[in-house]
């Protein structure tokens, strides 16, 4: 497997001022970190592929390589907004291309987007009648992504694909080659409660793409003040790589056992009584160890 970090994850270690993604390849190349997932975050304000042009020129002037590609553009709108987001995903998949990427990791919508006058609106499980709509527009953008030689990888993100056999019913229905799962472990707990090592082993195979990071339960006081304040609740904390309740290692065998063999890319380092870089320099390493032993 190969170790990547998130952009937005090495900009935490910069200050806010200075957060600019060539500030973040020249951090990385000082580092020692030699792969990067740059996050675009869905911005509709520029034209990506030209973005990824200048990104690329970076990445090269700075010996850092672009192995993944994070985008924020979520699949699954309907009605006038499906055309303008889909050939979003489309020109995103592109600019994945020119920056020399391999796959493109991007989530679903929040929620079921259906007119509540439609019949049924209001009944039924969310995913199962998202199922038709993703399904279709998840191979349309696979097809497109295959004349690039560009694989997608859908997160288990927010509340409407969160969960492992959601990725797996999307990707096996969808039937399309360079279309998986982008495993990230800590949100099989943070949004599902789901158990990551199972979730590993079920969809080793249909891996496209991993997403690593660690959380920990947050004390119960902590989860009670904090909802009693702003009715937040949180249940789970970030915290640094291998420090948290995942057993990131057995994870990550049966995602080598089950054959994946791609990009590992860590989105969140935690934090540090040393500093924000201090986190992330932990949690590379840790990250780095693991795959050194599993691989």
């Amino acid at each position: 497997m190969q170790a990547a970090i998130m952009s937005y994850c090495l900009q935490n270690a910069l200050p806010q001022e200075e957060r600019t993604l060539e500030n973040v390849l020249k951090l990385a190349a000082e580092e020692g970190i030699p792969n990067i997932e740059p996050y675009m975050g869905g911005r509709d304000d520029e034209d990506v592929r030209k973005a990824a042009e200048s990104i690329r020129k970076l990445a090269d002037e700075f010996g850092v390589a672009l192995p993944a590609y994070g985008s924020g553009t979520r699949l699954g709108e309907i009605g006038p907004n499906r055309q303008p987001n889909m050939d979003k995903l489309k020109e995103e998949v592109e600019a994945c291309a020119i920056m020399g990427s391999k796959v493109v990791t991007f989530p679903v919508v929040d929620g079921q987007p259906v007119p509540p006058d439609q019949p049924k609106a209001s009944v039924g499980v969310r995913f199962e009648r998202m199922l038709p709509v993703l399904v279709e527009q998840a191979q349309e953008l696979a097809d497109h992504a295959a004349t690039f030689n560009v694989e997608l990888a859908l997160l288990n993100h927010c509340f409407l694909v969160y969960l492992g056999w959601h990725q797996k019913w999307l990707a096996k229905l969808t039937d399309r080659a360079n279309f998986g799962a982008c495993v990230d472990p800590g949100n099989y707990l943070h949004y599902g409660f789901q158990d990551p090592v199972a979730v590993c082993q079920e969809l080793a195979g249909l891996t496209k793409m991993v997403r690593a990071g660690d959380v920990r339960p947050t004390p119960e006081d902590e989860i009670v003040t904090g909802f009693k304040n702003n009715g937040e609740f949180r249940p789970w904390s970030a915290t640094r790589f291998g420090d948290g309740a995942i057993d990131q290692e057995t994870c990550y065998r049966n995602l080598a056992q089950g054959g994946y063999k791609g990009v590992v890319s860590l989105k969140t380092a935690g934090a540090s009584p040393d500093g924000p870089l201090a986190a992330v320099q932990y949690s590379w390493k840790a990250l780095n160890d693991l795959l050194d032993r599993v691989s």
